[in-house]
């Protein structure tokens, strides 16, 4: 009987990070597909997640906590004191951290184009348009 009930507190739970992952997802307006790429999962095992199918692993929970800019207490928080837009944080920190992970990826050739590449933008937009 005992096992039962942990089986029914672990789906229970499945069901209340899923969904708190989902609302994170949608709020920050991002597709399935970003956030998968992001968090290095297939889009059909992050929607397994996200319905509480499956549960997600401590690196999945630690990946989700880090792109999110959220603690691992806002994941499991159940009802009203679900994640709220307040306690996800800004949509800059939101882009900077995407960015950031992005760029941890590159190399330091592809690190300085990128650098060129948006020194040469900056400079546009500061010249004087001309007639």
């Amino acid at each position: 009987m005992e096992r039962g009930r942990m089986r029914n507190d672990k789906q229970k739970l499945d069901k209340i990070v899923g969904a708190n992952i989902r609302n994170l997802r949608v709020w920050r307006k991002m597709s399935r597909d970003e956030l998968a790429e992001l968090i290095d999962l297939t889009v059909s095992h992050l929607g397994l997640i996200e319905r509480g199918e499956r549960g997600a692993t401590s690196v999945v929970l630690n990946k989700l906590v880090k792109a999110f800019g959220i603690t691992i207490d806002d994941l499991f928080r159940e009802g009203s004191k679900s994640v709220s837009a307040r306690e996800a944080g800004s949509s800059e920190d939101m882009y900077r951290k995407k960015v950031e992970s992005l760029l941890t990826t590159l190399s330091e050739p592809e690190l300085v184009f990128i650098s060129e590449v948006i020194k040469s933008v900056s400079k546009i937009r500061k010249s004087p348009a001309e007639a």
